[in-house]
């Protein structure tokens, strides 16, 4: 005969302070678990923080380089076009003056414009990366670099706008191919002795066009490297500022 033997159903109901400490222990369980994903995501975002602005500091870097061989190429352009301005009033009939014209032209038909390196600005922006960059004004400043470089380029367009305008009035009088002409060049760059560089027009309103449009690519030049000179220090001063905020060496 088998006997069963049957569990005891009645159980000991829990006291207040019970279910209370198991409350608290759940919910400090819980919290303790927010509180570590969140640390975990600040140093994941202090860390993507100075990423970004390593990156760009590196960045600025390249600008003020570029900045510094841009205004010195426009700066030798400058020269040049003056020289050319200076031989304005007197005629091309004269052999020396058109050599002279001549001698200028290799940076006078040419600019040099600047680029940013913009490569973790465009992270920033486009990446929604501005939202690491945490620390006081730093995002403000970066942006506000940002908003000046818009002046640059805005001369920018008005110098090559010129310096396009000056090529095409001087491809109506000057026969560049005299620079790769034996006949008239030495293999030194000297001129040959007694041949006088020729002209495709000595038509006077197409000079005078010519010297107009020099003039103009002479002063939207000298304003776009005025623009660079007043643009330089703000990178500079924006790149010891971050260097300052985040400790870079």
């Amino acid at each position: 005969m088998e006997v069963h033997h049957h569990p005891d159903l009645h159980h000991r109901r829990k006291k207040f302070k019970e279910y209370l400490l198991e409350f608290v222990m759940i919910f400090l369980a819980v919290s303790m678990g927010f509180i570590a994903e969140n640390v975990r995501e600040g140093i994941g975002d202090r860390e993507k923080e100075r990423h970004y602005v390593e990156s760009l500091v590196n960045n600025l870097k390249d600008d003020t380089a570029s900045f510094a061989s841009t205004v010195a190429a426009n700066t030798e352009k400058v020269d040049s076009l003056q020289k050319m301005m200076s031989l304005s009033r007197k005629s091309l009939t004269d052999t020396a003056v058109r050599k002279a014209l001549y001698n200028c032209l290799s940076w006078a038909s040419r600019y040099s414009i600047f680029r940013s390196n913009d490569a973790t600005m465009m992270q920033l922006k486009n990446s929604d990366g501005f939202r690491y960059i945490r620390r006081d004004h730093v995002a403000d400043s970066i942006a506000n670099y940002d908003n000046a470089l818009k002046y640059v380029y805005s001369a920018e367009d008005l110098y090559v706008k010129a310096s396009q305008e000056a090529v095409g009035a001087l491809d109506e009088v000057i026969d560049f191919t005299v620079n790769g002409d034996s006949s008239f060049i030495k293999s030194d760059g000297r001129w040959n002795p007694g041949v006088m560089p020729p002209l495709l027009s000595i038509d006077p309103q197409k000079i005078g066009l010519m010297y107009n449009k020099i003039f103009l690519d002479l002063g939207w030049t000298d304003n776009y490297i005025q623009n660079m000179r007043q643009f330089l220090p703000i990178a500079v001063r924006l790149i010891a500022f971050l260097k300052e905020k985040y400790d870079l060496e």
